[in-house]
């Protein structure tokens, strides 16, 4: 029996290790590896279920071509004779950006985003930009600091105050809430600011529940506190931050009433946290729901300045972690220079719709990603891909987006591709991923499809090469900070970049060499407007992560309808009970789910977690396609809801 290394693949902070075991083509048993200094030997469900679907009996292995409306298996010979004719008569009639590439998070090693680089030596196509995961707050820490780096999770225990905000790390990653833990009990207070009580919450000293969307304003009524307390660190800020005079005339113009109002707390509690955030030092965890709305990156240029007025940047036991990008610039990701043979366009993937409807787009090639899941407003996303004449998904099973589709390719898992993983969230080390298992084909592996496709259309210059040489390349630059390196190494070492202080030399990557704070003055007065909604009876709808699954890829197996959670006050104001079925609508539809009553859950919100596949009642049919200040972020938490019951 063969340990072999590899990593997981699903798009999660922790990316953790794992050793597999396989005997004659067989996985025995997957594991977290215990020797690994971040994983330390445990994994979640999540990560064990891997093997449960590469062995699914729903699984996919044959191309499928959609002929009069059904299904029919073709050979992957013949995928590529297809798709090589549609490509290139697409390309000759309309020009190459009528063909749109399309791919997200679904698996996070390097080598799955191959369809990217082919497209780009195809000449360019229409690609998406921002997302629905992250991109506001990725966009305000670079504007902030000019990149975006956290600390080790170790130094949390350096940390007086632990403040996790909008985030629910006991569902999301798992190795954060074991240091919160460890923290916590050698004397770390930990503080949990959501509108949701989480099972993070429920295990704090300390649970602030604030109003949906009130984060930008909580960190307002704390900074006009610290400054009025002359609580702020007057000589870090002279020598390390930039813009402070115009920040802090701004932060005056608030009453503090209004801005507790706003956010949904009391004085005495921002009073408390800014007597905990200012006992040097504490630290902020962010989550990524909290800069999904309008101006959701102002929110976070509003928490990452509270770190910069009090000099807890560059400090042990303090920072503002949100992303860890490691890896992103150090590492050759497009060693054969693509880019160079490339003139794409980009649309912002809240666009996608009108995009596609205003645009003369021919074929779509969806990787990665179960958009018509996860993308918000589906109906009119569905809508505008019946527009599309030739649709192609790569994926290991008929999602909701693979049935409206013309082409299937079914692909390997993380199990059967020899890759290359990192993550840019939490977990900083670099793993190579043997191969555990071969394929039943060998070009359901997308480096070589897209190799032979490439050959089909004889594309000038494409790197006909093994995968290893490729990755070879890859970490070439890393062998400029470890004379050792090379992916045998990797199979045998834990490698990372990373320091455990991010920031630690004040030097940071802006114009002006310091932090840049930063803050839109009109912010409060146009989500003022927006929301007006919320007096009419709605609820907004809050679409959360759950324990069991990131997306949709552990949904397919669930039966009944989807389910949504008010509290008991909610339900007795509108007359709801328990297990009722009931509707939800919007301005883009309504969806049929099962009311579960949930005192965690705040005032004014109804939550759902999201995966829900269309036969379930996904709330993406009902969520708007909104977009954020900064980043190109989807804002997915400024949709709200009516609630009807089936007889009312």
């Amino acid at each position: 029996m063969k340990k072999l290394s590899l990593g997981c693949t699903l798009d999660c902070f922790d990316c953790c290790k794992f050793n597999v075991y396989v005997d004659e083509n067989q996985v025995i048993k997957i594991e977290g590896d215990k020797e690994h200094p971040y994983t330390k030997g445990f994994i979640c469900k999540k990560g064990l279920m891997h093997l449960d679907r590469t062995n699914h009996p729903e699984r996919q292995y044959s191309p499928l071509l959609k002929v009069d409306g059904k299904w029919q298996e073709i050979s992957f010979n013949q995928a590529i004779e297809l798709m090589a004719q549609k490509l290139g008569m697409y390309k000759e009639a309309y020009g190459s950006k009528s063909i749109l590439y399309y791919e997200q998070y679904g698996s996070g090693s390097v080598l799955k985003s191959i369809g990217d680089v082919f497209f780009n030596f195809f000449g360019g196509v229409s690609k998406q930009k921002g997302g629905p995961c992250w991109s506001a707050g990725i966009a305000a820490q670079n504007q902030n600091f000019g990149d975006v780096r956290s600390h080790a999770l170790e130094d949390m225990l350096n940390s007086k105050t632990i403040i996790v905000w909008g985030k629910n790390p006991a569902y999301t990653t798992i190795h954060t809430m074991q240091m919160i833990k460890k923290a916590k009990q050698q004397g770390s207070y930990v503080i949990v600011i959501d509108p949701i009580c989480t099972a993070t919450a429920t295990q704090a000293d300390k649970y602030v529940r604030i109003k949906a969307g009130g984060d930008g304003a909580l960190a307002l009524a704390m900074a006009k506190k610290i400054i009025e307390k002359n609580l702020y660190n007057k000589e870090y800020i002279s020598k390390y931050v930039n813009g402070f005079e115009a920040y802090r005339d701004y932060v005056e113009t608030f009453n503090m009433e209004k801005l507790c109002e706003k956010a949904g707390v009391t004085e005495a509690e921002v009073d408390f946290l800014v007597e905990k955030y200012t006992d040097f030092y504490a630290t902020i965890l962010l989550g990524y729901g909290l800069q999904k709305y309008a101006y959701g990156g102002n929110t976070i240029w509003l928490i990452d300045a509270l770190a910069a007025l009090t000099g807890q940047i560059g400090v042990s036991g303090g920072g503002v972690n949100y992303a860890n990008k490691v890896y992103p610039n150090v590492l050759n990701l497009d060693p054969y220079n693509s880019e160079g043979y490339a003139n794409n366009q980009a649309f912002y993937v809240s666009h996608i719709s009108d995009f596609i409807q205003e645009n003369d787009i021919k074929i779509a090639i969806i990787t990665k990603s179960n958009l018509l899941n996860q993308l918000p407003d589906l109906r009119s996303l569905e809508e505008a891909l019946q527009k599309i004449e030739f649709k192609v998904c790569f994926d290991l099973f008929l999602t909701d987006t693979a049935q409206v589709c013309d082409l299937f390719i079914p692909t390997t898992t993380v199990l059967e591709s020899e890759d290359l993983l990192f993550s840019s969230m939490t977990n900083p080390y670099i793993t190579y991923n043997e191969k555990a298992l071969e394929p039943k084909e060998a070009l359901m592996d997308e480096y070589a499809f897209y190799r032979a496709l490439a050959m089909k259309l004889e594309l000038k210059d494409y790197p006909q090469v093994s995968k290893r040489e490729y990755l070879d390349k890859v970490i070439e630059p890393l062998k400029e900070k470890h004379e050792e390196m090379s992916l045998e190494y990797l199979i045998n070492h834990y490698f990372t970049l990373h320091e455990s202080i991010a920031w630690k030399d004040k030097v940071f990557l802006t114009p002006s060499g310091k932090f840049e704070i930063l803050f839109n003055k009109d912010a409060f007065t146009e989500e003022d407007k927006q929301n007006h909604r919320q007096r009419d009876n709605q609820f907004r709808l809050l679409t959360n992560h759950s324990r069991d699954s990131l997306f949709s890829q552990h949904f397919m197996d669930k039966d009944g309808i989807a389910k949504a959670y008010i509290n008991s006050k909610m339900a007795k104001r509108h007359e709801f009970e328990d297990g009722e079925i009931i509707y939800l609508e919007s301005e883009k539809g309504a969806i049929q789910v099962k009311l579960e009553i949930d005192d965690h859950i705040g005032d004014h919100v109804v939550m759902m977690y999201v995966g829900w596949w269309k036969k379930h009642g996904n709330p993406n049919w009902i969520t708007e396609s909104g977009i954020s200040d900064i980043g190109g972020q989807v804002t997915y938490n400024e949709t709200f809801v009516r609630l009807k019951g089936r007889d009312k």
